[in-house]
Order: C-alpha cells, then sequence, then structure tokens
C-alpha cells in the first residue's frame, strides 16, 4: 500500500529502541513511561547490523529492547537506590532493576563516536513522588494501642514511612493510644 506524508523514519531497519522511536512516542502520548523486564549484559548482539557487547534492557510493554550506555545506567542505579532503599552497590546490580518504570526522553545533544546523533536519556525522576499516602494511613488507622501502632509501622515500606502525611499521622496516633 503505497503511503505518503509519513515519518521519513517510520520504516526503517533497527532491531532496538532509539532516540527516534522515543521521540514520536513522546509525540504521540506525551511521554514514554516503560517498565523494565529484565536488564541482562549480552555479547555479540546485532544492534542494526552492527556486532556489538553490552547491557540491555527488556520492557514488560511491548517495545523492542534497549541498548543502555553508561549515562542511563547511571541514572537507573540511582533510580533504583531510591526507590528500593538499597546501598549503591545493590543498585548498580542489573538484577534489581527489574519492575522499575523509567521514564525516557529524546536529548538531541547526545553524541555518539564524535558526532552529535541525538538519542535516549533515561529522566532522573524520583519515583518516591509517586508514593500514594492512602496504604500507610490504612494500615496504621487499624491501630487500637500503640502495641499495634508499633506492629504496624514496620509493616510500611520506607518511603511510605517517610511520607510527611504517614509521619504526622503516627505522631497523632501515639499521643491518642495507650
Amino acid at each position: 500500500m503505497k503511503q505518503e506524508n509519513i515519518d521519513c523514519m517510520k520504516y526503517r531497519k533497527s532491531t532496538h529502541l532509539a532516540g527516534i522511536d522515543v521521540e514520536t512516542i513522546i509525540a504521540e502520548k506525551g511521554s514514554c513511561i516503560l517498565t523494565i523486564k529484565n536488564a541482562f549484559y549480552d555479547t555479540n548482539v546485532d544492534v542494526s547490523g552492527n556486532k556489538t557487547d553490552g547491557y540491555f534492557l527488556e520492557f514488560v510493554e511491548d517495545f523492542k529492547n534497549m541498548v543502555v550506555n553508561s549515562i542511563n545506567r547511571k541514572t537507573i542505579s540511582s533510580i533504583v537506590k531510591t526507590l528500593k532503599n538499597c546501598s549503591s552497590t545493590d543498585s548498580r546490580n542489573i538484577g534489581n532493576w527489574a519492575g522499575v518504570q523509567i521514564e525516557l526522553g529524546f536529548d538531541p545533544n547526545v553524541k555518539m563516536m564524535g558526532q552529535i546523533v541525538g538519542g535516549i536519556r533515561i529522566k532522573p525522576i524520583s519515583p518516591i513522588a509517586n508514593i500514594s499516602d492512602a496504604n500507610g494511613k490504612a494500615i496504621l488507622n487499624t491501630s487500637k494501642t500503640l502495641a499495634e501502632l508499633t506492629e504496624n509501622w514496620k509493616k510500611l515500606t520506607k518511603q511510605e514511612q517517610s511520607l510527611p502525611t504517614i509521619l504526622a499521622l503516627a505522631t497523632k496516633l501515639k499521643s491518642e493510644l495507650k
């Protein structure tokens, strides 16, 4: 079928997610948020006709795999460290990246082999901003005694415990319960 007035990059041969793909997704949907299914290192992988060794991501959503450069690996590690409340060493372990949502952006200034070609950058967003206090409030509000409050506090994640609304509720309940 003959098509006119389409993006000249739409039917290019590409084996892995590229900056142009992310730029198109953002233009169509407003953002490109994906969930990491698996992170791995592999050798001799065909990346659009070139054999390469490197780090790769597979996504839960139906998207091509993505090659992950060192800058993007550092950003993911930072997100994982904050989200999973783990050490720097554990956050760099790619086995800990599964299940983490990342937001991809297109940066026109990305260089490859000395040339400005544009490419994918993972946005250094803090996943903590997306944590709801509803679960923590529900758990704490079931407390009838100080002992129950202490036990219920342990059921909360570190991120939930750090939310101002949760801290305020715990302080209030401490003064009310016997």
